[in-house]
């Protein structure tokens, strides 16, 4: 066989060729996929750039601004809330918040404190543990918040702690305020309280919410890396608006008042659970007070004792179940609850048939009363509703069935009128809608719907059960009664003050429709006159003043006895030119006890009428509104000023027309008020004497009663307050013929003395 070798080189030559020519092929390819990539990499970081450029310069612009742009919050002033005299109900106080930097607490000289030292010193003076802090400390939070809303005692323990151990930095105390109410419970279920961001909660406090807060301001500076201002850069300030402050139409005096009466009511009737009470003057709508029991301390508005627990009891309850009892605590029922009116709503249906025309006041035999009446059948069988008496009253008039408060009277009154009519009324009294709204969530009346009324239904709501009303509705109808039949929108703001520019805001009487004649509502009037004078209402009377009024027992149906009784009584005075309506109701009164409106609730009615008229200036023995001074015009409600230095109490007190007596020899601007007398809630005369005591006063000064026998009102007051005493007169003309300590008794600077006065008799010759 004869082999071509160079044919076999020449193809070795080939294939290497050709293995050389695939390898440049596919870097070639390669490079290609590379440069693509490269380009096309090249083009999206140009588009994006040029987005970012053209589309989304703003935005960046924006955020790199904001990156050197260091903004300062200024929190406005909330406003203050005072009653109709500029008392005040409600204000913010200097306080400061005190927070810890872990890592960051350091020596004057620069040295770091030990966690040790740190956590015994703060324990020490905060509501804190030792172990607590030392916890914090280590761990990796940036800012530990040790106590807010710290008052100033513990802020100068702070301080002075700080001082001893030569402690700079790492300790912030912080400038911030806290809401105060200087009367503690005054008002708490109307006035509410705030949160720790001094937010309303609950109560007006809530419901005036932004009116009170204002708006927040800042102070934006352009900074550089290390946060120092650019200098170039102008600095923006935008200043905060403060809260507006509130004048209510709340007297704080009146409020006491209805309170006293309403605690002492809870007291003589045990068996009831609570009880609210309302005064209204009914020609402008302004409260003059709204009081609840049980109330709380709006200092300490969590406190479960103010729930009426023990401590055991609080602890066994979940925290769902604690969170519903205060809730429950811190309604105001007033507005925010219902109840059946009873009797004392028969004022409404008296009016409907005298307005129509249906009834007179004064015909005689106009109804029956045989005790039970039939007021319909039920499958064959008659259904009779019961008159509360146990024996009947006969025939009656319309003024003897309001008077004798007979049920069966009202039903037949009721047939007459018809149920499309009476709930006509009932919207023009103003039971279909929310009334309060800018006190309270208010609720409107829950009646049976007019198409499923029938002759039971009929029959109850004409003298007012098995419906449902908010003590204001009630009160806010039988004003109008009392305002020639114009029905006006209950008030609790009278003016509003813009704290920034001083400008007021008067909040004025808001009319909202007839309702019925002035002729009816006389009419009206003179029938509840007859009541107190003649009927169920005589427990209300006052020595010398005209009152009228209408007594309610409403009786829970069989399924829920254990829920009790409701006794109310509705009071008005003067008959004429009337001023003032109160309306009283204590919830829950059982049947083993008294439990009569008229017994319960109307002498509650009657004491706080003989001392609310008086101080009103309306002289007694007439029917018309004249102004009287003598021993009415100087009384106030001494407010709580106890945690306040003794330099801001001394300036509270001043400010409300007390003079005051310390024996404190430590620097009033520091030192705080721990007790005080008189107490708080005492009503006093202007110009009356207040003794503060602190932490220091061992001994308190003690005088002798000197004997004011015998003496003018006058005389009498400046003698004992030469001794520094107050006095509280029983009586208006004559000489002293008893008093209240004895003569010679030793008791505190700012002891109240009380004086009876008599007109002297002269003997016949």
């Amino acid at each position: 066989m004869v082999i071509d070798i160079k044919t076999s080189k020449n193809t070795k030559a080939n294939k290497k060729t050709k293995k050389n020519l695939n390898q440049n092929r596919w870097v070639n390819v390669r490079l290609v996929v590379t440069g693509i990539i490269a380009t096309l990499c090249f083009i999206v970081v140009i588009g994006h750039l040029a987005i970012i450029q053209f589309v989304e310069q703003k935005k960046w612009s924006e955020r790199a601004y904001n990156q050197q742009v260091n903004a300062q919050i200024l929190s406005p002033n909330r406003g203050t809330i005072y009653d109709s005299k500029g008392e005040i109900l409600a204000q913010s106080i200097a306080v400061d918040t005190i927070s810890l930097n872990p890592g960051k607490i350091t020596y004057s000289n620069n040295n770091d404190v030990p966690d040790e030292v740190v956590a015994e010193g703060i324990s020490g003076i905060f509501n804190i543990t030792y172990d607590e802090v030392l916890k914090e400390l280590n761990s990796s939070k940036s800012v530990v918040v040790v106590e807010k809303k710290v008052e100033k005692d513990k802020v100068d323990k702070l301080k002075e702690w700080m001082q001893e151990n030569k402690i700079s930095a790492g300790i912030n105390i912080d400038e911030d305020s806290k809401r105060y109410y200087p009367y503690n419970d005054l008002a708490s279920n109307l006035i509410g309280f705030c949160g720790t961001d001094n937010t309303g909660q609950v109560g007006l406090e809530e419901r005036w919410n932004d009116v009170l807060t204002g708006t927040a301001g800042k102070v934006v500076t352009v900074t550089d890396v290390n946060d120092n201002a650019i200098s170039d850069e102008d600095e923006q300030y935008v200043p905060s608006e403060n809260g507006s402050n509130l004048y209510l139409t709340i007297d704080a005096n009146i409020q006491a008042i209805a309170e006293k009466y309403l605690d002492q009511a809870m007291v003589e009737h045990p068996t009831a659970h609570s009880g609210n009470v309302i005064i209204m003057n009914p020609q402008t709508g302004d409260i003059l007070a709204m009081a609840t029991n049980p109330d709380y301390n709006l200092n300490d508005p969590s406190n479960y004792i103010n729930a009426g627990f023990t401590e055991e009891e609080w602890k066994l309850l979940e925290p769902v179940a604690r969170t519903e009892a205060l809730l429950n605590l811190w309604k105001n029922k007033a507005v925010s609850g219902t109840y059946e009116p009873g009797s004392t709503f028969k004022l409404v249906t008296a009016a409907v048939g005298l307005e129509e025309g249906i009834v007179q006041p004064d015909t005689e035999n106009d109804f029956l009363c045989e005790r039970s009446y039939k007021v319909a059948e039920d499958h064959g069988e008659d259904v009779f509703i019961n008159c509360w008496r146990t024996t009947a009253h006969g025939y009656l008039s319309l003024r003897g069935a309001l008077c004798n408060s007979c049920n069966p009277a009202f039903m037949q009154l009721g047939e007459r009128i018809g149920k499309d009519l009476l709930y006509k009324y009932y919207e023009a009294f103003g039971f279909f809608e929310p009334v309060g709204n800018d006190i309270a969530k208010a609720y409107k009346g829950i009646f049976t719907e007019l198409d499923k009324v029938g002759p039971v239904e009929l029959a109850t709501a004409s003298f007012g059960q098995r419906f449902e009303i908010s003590p204001l509705q009630l009160i806010t109808a039988v004003s109008a009664i009392c305002n020639d039949g114009i029905l006006v929108e209950p008030k609790i703001v009278k003016q509003i003050e813009n704290t920034d520019t001083g400008s007021i805001e008067v909040v004025e009487t808001k009319k909202v429709r007839q309702v019925i004649s002035k002729e009816t509502a006389d009419t009206i009037k003179g029938m509840m006159q007859s009541v107190v004078e003649e009927g169920t209402g005589r427990n209300a009377r006052v020595e010398g003043y005209s009152i009228g009024g209408k007594s309610g027992t409403s009786e829970p149906i069989e399924e829920r006895k254990e829920e009790g009784y409701v006794a109310s009584f509705i009071a008005i005075s003067p008959i004429e030119n009337t001023q003032v309506v109160v309306l009283i109701a204590l919830y829950g009164v059982q049947e083993e006890s008294e439990h009569q409106g008229g017994a319960v609730a109307g002498p509650v009615a009657g004491q706080i009428l003989k001392e609310v008229l008086p101080y009103l200036g309306i002289t007694a023995n007439t029917t018309t509104a004249e102004t009287t001074t003598e021993n009415t015009d100087e009384l106030k409600i001494l407010q709580d000023v106890k945690n306040l230095t003794v330099y801001e109490a001394m300036q509270q007190l001043k400010n409300s027309g007390f003079e005051v007596v310390t024996n404190t020899n430590a620097d009033i601007n520091s030192i705080l008020v721990t007790d005080q007398l008189p107490k708080t809630g005492t009503m006093l005369r202007e110009g009356s004497v207040i003794s503060l005591y602190t932490a220091q006063d061992e001994e308190r000064t003690k005088v002798q009663v000197p004997n004011v026998k015998d003496m003018t009102v006058a005389e009498a007051i400046n003698s004992l307050k030469s001794k520094n005493l107050n006095v509280n007169v029983d009586g208006t003309k004559g000489v002293v013929v008893s008093q209240e300590p004895t003569y010679g008794t030793e008791v505190e600077e700012g002891t109240v003395i009380n004086i009876v006065v008599k007109e002297k008799l002269v003997d016949a010759q």
